[in-house]
């Protein structure tokens, strides 16, 4: 089973690609199987406790960030671990990329909290894409979604906090061999292949 995460920030179109990579290989004779890590246990509870004790506008702690990355193993222990000979492909949509990158404030550096998450037991993903893209564009995406679907920003409140957090991104993944960067300006179904033969160059 090969481990492939979407990260960047809000207004990418990581998520629509997620969805359309789930239905290509749907179509495929490889098994996949499409995550969303916040949707299963114990991560789901972690995020809703954080979320109801502390929320967005509260720093993380060292003790958050630990309590994230220990959901985070025992959320792949639970309910992925087992499935190695019945999948090819894991598709996660965020992962620890993201933590690292959201969390800082509590004090660490991104690259000292992506460490946390790996010596607490999280697999190291095959394949990360990080999509990236002007930070302007990124916002009004963002706002087109959440008028769409009554969602709302929680950490990308601003064009400049996007400008941050993808700073944040790229200094995190500089280097990293198993990262590809994705222009998101292209239109979305010129990007799809290019996602996929990535892919499939793993298996």
């Amino acid at each position: 089973m090969k481990i492939i995460c979407l990260d960047g920030c809000s207004g990418t179109g990581k998520t629509t690609q997620y969805h359309l990579l789930n239905s290509h290989y749907a179509r495929s004779r490889l098994r996949l199987l499409a995550v969303i890590e916040k949707d299963y246990e114990p991560f789901k509870s972690t995020i809703k406790e954080w979320y109801k004790a502390k929320g967005p506008n509260i720093p993380f702690k060292e003790e958050d960030v630990r309590n994230f990355a220990k959901a985070r193993y025992g959320t792949f222990m639970r309910n992925f671990s087992h499935l190695g000979n019945e999948l090819d492909l894991l598709l996660m949509d965020r992962y620890f990329y993201t933590s690292a990158v959201y969390q800082r404030n509590c004090g660490l550096n991104p690259k000292e909290i992506l460490q946390i998450n790996i010596d607490y037991g999280a697999p190291m993903p095959d394949l990360t894409f990080l999509f990236d893209g002007d930070p302007e564009i990124c916002f009004e995406r963002a706002n087109k979604r959440n008028q769409a679907t009554g969602g709302r920003h929680l950490f990308s409140t601003s064009p400049e906090r996007i400008w941050e957090i993808r700073e944040q991104y790229l200094k995190l993944m500089d280097g990293r061999k198993e990262v590809k960067i994705i222009d998101v300006h292209r239109p979305i179904l010129e990007i799809t292949p290019d996602l996929i033969t990535e892919i499939n160059s793993v298996l």
